[in-house]
């Protein structure tokens, strides 16, 4: 028998049937005490979040009952049963009071808005610059709420309504906690009209999210929920099902739950565990739904479990491993170890092997493999540096004639105006542009490759008279570091042919920058042309970005390869990439009507060139 069917059959024996027995038989065991593991923890976590929910509505009630015996309170609605409403002070006082009723406000972060009734109808307002929701109906309105009735029961004790409850009065959005109770004059006792104050739920989001479990990956995340005693979600930590009916969501009647309740049920369609506590507030419901995924991933007993079933598993390799595949592996470890050593670079490594089966074979290919590898990769290397060379070859020739035959003709008309000076300062600037193109070092200076860029505005502003001015900021920490040549003539030709044609809105401005960085330079040419549409930008950004490749004079498009654009961005673009690497080069950032700034970073790289 060959081989593979040994090592199938044996792993299918050994491996395969005792991993899927044990599994399955552990699965089935350990589902019933992580449920009862979990539904214990998750009570603890809900009594913790309750505690903590209570403790900051006993907070609020307190704040609100110091509140109602204070100063800002009582003297507003005794002062609204004094004064007549056809008062002509009557406004100014009512403002007055809604200003000392602010520091109410800022007795706590979680206070939003405050509203005073006098019982003849007088309203008092005071709110921060937070979003409120209480919608300001008359006394006569708000008496006939069902709220109100509820409150009056209380005689003075805090009615809350939670969001979305009473929506016709509260409001919807953002979630708010409103409270509302009967003020009372601390003297008489008798009624002098209604506080309603609104929460923000900030903190009470904060306490739920609390207590949740990290994310998993992949997997539904925990939330908590607020339920009210008709099943309407008050508050969900996720933010995604409040106002909505938890009947809507699941089947559980969680409304009808006594203390605390827990079950393994399907949540929106997911298996989860669902527990509900009751909460000592208004008959409301705290209720936890805990991914089941999430939870068995998580658990340290599931774990344990997996580490069993591995331990039989690897007892159930080994014995695999000594009566079938020790003379294998054996073969195929070494054939491993030779190939790691081929990955890092070693391509003299051969196999030696023994024997009649399938491992002969693979140690004869490997050999093979490896000396052919070796063989390509030779010719490759060879390949890649002579295109490289070529290409760079080929951008580096592209110089433009028509911009030689126009300088030329320029000094020409100059020589026919018997202008000696400009004559000698347009050979000077030719020459030195000549000479720059035609250097031999495929690096210069940046005080040469300054120079040069210098030299061809000179001659353009002359061509082009009130065309362009140009700037340049170039510190003299950066002159004595080298650059690609004809790296900047490009960029400044492409604002003048280009940015500045039918330029209607006065003379154009280049402004060169060059900054010195830790590892790198950045050179910066701007212009206020006419920019380019985005369309075109995109496709340009396409070409010089990063990675793009190297495209050969065969791929370029005619246009490109044309007089008009010289040796152009996409040439520049290349050249950086090849010769400085991916890490640098040019990016172009444009836009129609606002100029063009072009930035070609490259390494800091000291030269002596000449």
């Amino acid at each position: 028998m060959n081989l593979r069917p040994k090592l199938m059959l044996a792993f299918i024996g050994l491996v395969v049937i005792p991993m899927f027995g044990l599994g399955i038989v552990s699965f089935l065991n350990s589902e019933k005490l992580m449920e009862k593991k979990y539904s214990e923890q998750t009570e603890i976590s809900l009594k913790a979040v309750a505690g903590n929910i209570g403790y900051f509505f006993k907070e609020l009630d307190q704040l609100s009952d110091g509140n109602l015996t204070s100063s800002e309170v009582q003297d507003t609605l005794k002062y609204s049963a004094a004064v007549s409403k056809d008062d002509a002070s009557a406004l100014i006082a009512i403002n007055q009071a809604e200003k000392e009723m602010k520091r109410i406000l800022f007795q706590h972060p979680a206070v939003s808005y405050v509203v005073l009734y006098a019982m003849d109808g007088t309203m008092f307002q005071a709110f921060r610059n937070d979003p409120t929701t209480f919608r300001p109906i008359s006394f006569d309105l708000l008496q006939k709420q069902s709220s109100y009735a509820d409150m009056m029961k209380l005689g003075g004790r805090p009615l809350w309504i939670g969001p979305y409850e009473q929506q016709e009065l509260t409001g919807v959005e953002p979630p708010l906690f409103t409270q509302m109770r009967l003020v009372k004059d601390m003297t008489t006792f008798n009624d002098l009209g209604v506080m309603i104050t609104q929460y923000k739920t900030e903190e009470v989001y904060s306490m739920l999210k609390t207590f949740l479990n990290p994310s998993v990956q992949h997997l539904p995340q925990d939330q908590y929920f607020i339920l009210n005693q008709q099943g309407l979600i008050l508050l969900d930590s996720n933010r995604e099902l409040e106002g909505r009916s938890i009947s809507d969501i699941t089947s559980a009647t969680l409304e009808e739950t006594g203390s605390y309740s827990s079950a393994r049920m399907r949540f929106r369609g997911e298996d989860s565990l669902v527990s509900a506590y009751k909460l000592n507030l208004n008959g409301w419901i705290l209720v936890s739904v805990k991914s089941w995924d999430s939870l068995t991933n998580e658990s340290e007993r599931f774990m344990q479990w997996i580490g069993m079933i591995t331990l039989l598993c690897v007892l159930s390799a080994i014995l695999f491993n000594v009566f079938f595949v020790n003379r294998v592996a054996r073969s195929i470890i070494r054939v491993v170890r030779k190939m790691k050593l081929v990955e890092q670079g070693l391509l003299d490594i051969r196999v030696s092997a023994q024997g009649k089966d399938e491992t002969v074979l693979l140690a004869s290919s490997f050999n093979s493999m490896v000396e052919r590898i070796g063989s390509l990769l030779t010719e490759v290397r060879s390949e890649q540096a002579r295109k490289q060379h070529a290409e760079m070859m080929l951008m580096q020739a592209q110089i433009k004639p028509h911009f030689l035959f126009n300088t030329l003709e320029s000094i020409n008309a100059l020589a026919a105006q018997n202008d000696g000076a400009k004559i000698m300062l347009m050979v000077r600037r030719l020459s030195n542009l000549l000479r720059m193109s035609l250097h031999q070092s495929e690096e210069l200076s940046v005080q040469q490759e300054i120079e040069h860029v210098r030299s061809y505005l000179e001659i353009q502003k002359y061509r082009f008279e009130d065309l362009f001015v140009y700037e340049l900021d170039v510190p003299e920490e950066a002159l004595e570091y080298t650059i690609l040549k004809l790296t900047l003539q490009p960029l400044v030709e492409n604002s003048i042919q280009h940015g500045f044609e039918g330029i209607e809105y006065g003379t154009g401005i280049i402004h060169i920058k060059v900054e010195a960085a830790a590892s790198h330079l950045v050179f910066t040419v701007t212009d206020n042309g006419t920019g380019m549409s985005e369309a075109a930008l995109l496709k340009l950004s396409q070409s010089v970005a990063p990675g793009s490749g190297i495209r050969s004079s065969r791929q370029m498009d005619a246009a490109e390869l044309g007089e008009r654009r010289g040796l152009g961005l996409r040439n520049v673009a290349d050249r950086l990439r090849i010769h400085y690497g991916a890490a640098y080069g040019m990016m172009i950032c444009s836009q129609e009507g606002w100029g063009t700034t072009i930035r070609c970073i490259i390494p800091k790289n000291r030269g002596d060139q000449s």
